[in-house]
């Protein structure tokens, strides 16, 4: 199975929703409340609300420009626990969670961890007037084509990738969440290196 396969599946927080099906077959993701062959990162994960790859899947590089015009890319980060949140302005649950994702990136940027917020096709000043006003002080990336949402598959958002330091995927949630609870502050504690 590879990183499509995950990709493709749907959203595991809205039980209404249903997961699409993948070209080559069903996507191959545990939902929340998997069997009891998943490793312990993987239940704590799925009790968490995100969606688990079944084998390890490798994060997909990609390089997109800053609020300042920098090239950034996702192997600047390696080493580190990665939090890629895609995300727009006009988007209210994306809005909602921002205050959370603020407080887990004051609390753990020292210490090996980086949220990269990227931007879904909306103009630079924008989102960065956005930024401003909502004193967002991790760093912002602009797909401004919609080329890396469309790699990872993004078809609603917020959606959020947890990659752990050696680049591999650990899971995906779909939606808006406090990412500042005392149980994800103990998963990333866990995580970093």
């Amino acid at each position: 199975m590879g990183l499509a396969a995950l990709l493709s599946a749907g959203c595991g927080s809205d039980s209404t929703e249903q997961a699409p099906v993948n070209p080559a077959g069903s996507a191959q993701v545990r939902e929340p409340a998997a069997s009891s062959d998943a490793s312990p990162l993987a239940e704590k994960l799925e009790r968490l609300g995100l969606q688990t790859p079944k084998e390890d899947l490798e994060a997909i590089e990609f390089s997109l420009k800053d609020l300042n015009g920098r090239e950034t890319s996702l192997s600047a980060f390696d080493g580190r626990v990665v939090f890629l949140n895609f995300w727009a302005t006009w988007c209210g649950p994306c809005r909602a969670e921002i205050p959370s994702m603020e407080q887990l990136y004051g609390e753990l940027q020292d210490q090996g961890f980086t949220i990269l917020a990227v931007n879904s096709q909306e103009p630079p000043e924008q989102v960065s007037a956005f930024v401003e006003e909502s004193g967002m002080s991790f760093p912002v990336l602009l797909d401004t084509d919609g080329k890396v949402g469309a790699v990872y598959g993004v078809r609603a958002i917020p959606t959020t990738y947890i990659i752990d330091p050696q680049g591999a995927i650990l899971g995906r949630m779909v939606g808006t969440r406090d990412w500042n609870s005392p149980e994800i502050i103990s998963l990333v504690k866990e995580l970093l290196p």
